[in-house]
């Protein structure tokens, strides 16, 4: 036999099974220790809002203005403009057709466009290229969303300020030297269909410190509240139902007297009781897409359960769309608190006590935190953030007094790591090495 051959062999078996068993060692603990890691997100303050949407009914105290003669307006002031006693508003010419009403209308609005951007461009400089073309990407996404739930006025007033921010570009950024040459262009094309507009009949005088509007749909006489304090669920009821007055083609326009209008929200009882007079509320018009903070002015009740919320507001937001019926997004109530995974959730027994809470990893070692949830919505929780708050400004005289157990648990704190990955865990455990 051959003995060396065998010193080999034996040798070379001995090394490998010194090689296995470090590979065990050093598996085992590897694996031990990966199993020990664990993934965790950090408890931070998020707000979770409660909307709710309704049939909204718009109230201002308008007056119709009529012409004594049918014929073509032509408006002398803007829509929506603040005018005083004696203001000129708008020519009416027995020669011209709406055709060309229009095209002056989209003219006017052209001229308007570059000459903002003339005036803007003077207080600008290239440094400002990068917020306007943040505010153009900006327009572009809200257009998307308007055409999305089909906001003609909304998409209308949208490319607009498209519109100028491009034209603004163009100027900051040197591509455009002037635009005086279009201005002068689109004027003298004005003017020419203007003058095609002939033999004045009328023109159109406020006769009273208003605000001017081109529409008029009708609903002028309905919609009142000369008697806001003495209105009840069957007036309003009476007022969504009544028919549009016929137009009669001698419209000339409207005043809106105050500058104070109204939103009537049809609900219920049930729902009027999560609202509160006096409170102020986030309310999104659909049709328009603004968003417009409104008073709760009062709220109006009857016995078969049906409810109308009255907003009132002071603001009027340049290109509003004052759309007589639309539906109305109202937040209803919000909610802040630290955010966590419902996931990570446990319910801990301390001395028969079923304690709500969360571990979390700090310094290597595993703590429990108590939590009081407020919310649950969509695999996340809300907790308050004052909780353990009024406990610390108690003043426990009595130094006998037994404490529970679970009263010594700490709360949730902002910015806490809470384990999320791991279920084998318990206060006190220790994750590093």
């Amino acid at each position: 036999m051959d003995t060396e051959y065998l010193k080999r062999v034996i040798s070379y078996a001995a090394v490998s099974v010194a090689a296995l068993a470090v590979i065990i060692y050093f598996g085992y603990h590897i694996v031990n220790k990966l199993g020990s890691e664990v993934k965790t997100e950090a408890a931070y303050i998020d707000t979770f809002v409660e909307e709710a949407t309704f049939d909204g009914y718009i109230m201002r105290d308008e007056t119709v203005l009529y012409s004594s003669a049918s014929g073509t307006l032509n408006y002398l002031v803007s829509d929506g403009a603040k005018v005083a006693v004696g203001t000129e508003l708008a020519d009416v010419y027995r020669s011209g057709s709406s055709s060309l009403r229009d095209r002056i209308d989209e003219l006017d609005e052209k001229i308007a466009a570059l000459t903002e951007a003339e005036s803007s461009a003077e207080y600008s400089s290239v440094s400002d290229v990068n917020r306007i073309d943040t505010r153009i990407v900006s327009t572009l996404s809200e257009i998307r969303s308007a055409a999305s739930k089909k906001s003609a006025a909304s998409i209308y007033s949208l490319a607009s300020e498209l519109l100028s921010d491009m034209n603004l570009r163009g100027l900051v950024t040197g591509e455009v030297e002037s635009y005086a040459a279009e201005i002068a262009a689109l004027t003298a094309e004005r003017d020419a269909l203007a003058a095609e507009m002939t033999n004045i009949a009328e023109t159109i005088v406020s006769d009273s410190s208003a605000y001017y509007f081109y529409a008029v749909d009708g609903y002028e006489s309905a919609f009142s509240f000369d008697d806001i304090d003495s209105l009840t669920v069957d007036d309003i009821s009476a007022m969504t139902e009544t028919s549009e007055d016929e137009l009669t083609g001698y419209e000339a326009g409207k005043l809106v007297n105050d500058y104070i209008w109204y939103l009537a929200v049809s609900t219920d009882t049930d729902m009027a009781v999560c609202f509160t007079e006096g409170a102020e509320y986030d309310v999104s018009f659909d049709y328009d897409g603004a968003t417009v903070t409104m008073e709760l002015y009062s709220i109006l009740t009857d016995s078969t359960g049906t409810a109308y919320l009255i907003f009132s507001t002071d603001l009027m937001p340049d290109g509003f769309s004052y759309t007589r019926y639309q539906p109305v997004t109202i937040c209803v109530a919000s909610y802040s608190g630290y955010r966590v995974p419902e996931t990570a959730v446990r319910v801990v027994d301390y001395d028969g006590v079923d304690v709500t809470g969360v571990y979390i990893l700090y310094g290597g070692t595993v703590y429990f935190r108590r939590i009081e949830i407020i919310l649950s919505q969509d695999g996340y929780v809300l907790c308050d953030t004052t909780a353990g708050v009024s406990d610390e400004a108690v003043d426990d005289t009595d130094e006998d007094a037994e404490t529970e157990a679970y009263e010594a648990v700490d709360y949730l704190e902002l910015y806490d790591a809470v384990i999320v990955s791991s279920t084998s865990l318990y206060d006190g455990k220790i994750l590093s090495y």
